[in-house]
């Protein structure tokens, strides 16, 4: 059986992250005591299409419950808003190393490349200037340890 691909854009991603909109607000499977387990000891997790989470902390185990109380919430009526507006940009360097890959590609995909939306400053250049902006000011003694050199006196005659 062939793969199947469903091509996304920036419109399919959604906000998942407003607290109002949520169910659980925590999926930890026990009271925050160092004893209980936490998340980190999760194996498994099993979504169910009426809201509810089930959890494993060992493969062998059946699923349980998670202790926190949903809220009641129907996820039917709830939308989530999109993620992103637009398009995001990629950084200026992946889309010149991007454009290097284009010779080993069909030229039927070059325009698809060419139009990717980037920005317009290099990420590795700012971090080049700015590391070495920091260890020039490094290298200079801050100026109460600066020593200036004395000054000559002059004789009167």
């Amino acid at each position: 059986m062939p793969y199947r691909s469903k091509i996304l854009d920036h419109s399919f991603f959604k906000n998942y992250g407003q607290e109002n909109n949520v169910k659980y607000s925590s999926i930890r499977p026990g009271r925050p005591l160092p004893t209980e387990p936490k998340v980190v000891d999760i194996r498994s997790l099993l979504y169910l299409p009426d809201g509810k989470i089930m959890f494993k902390l060992n493969f062998a185990d059946e699923f349980k419950e998670l202790p926190a109380r949903p809220k009641s919430l129907d996820l039917a009526q709830v939308s989530f808003p999109p993620l992103f507006s637009s398009r995001i940009n990629i950084p200026l360097d992946k889309f010149r190393d991007l454009q290097s890959l284009k010779t080993f590609m069909p030229t039927d995909t070059h325009h698809f490349f060419d139009n990717l939306p980037h920005q317009g400053q290099s990420i590795r250049l700012l971090k080049r200037q700015e590391k070495k902006e920091e260890t020039q000011r490094a290298q200079l003694p801050p100026k109460e340890q600066r020593v200036d050199p004395p000054k000559k006196k002059r004789k009167t005659v």
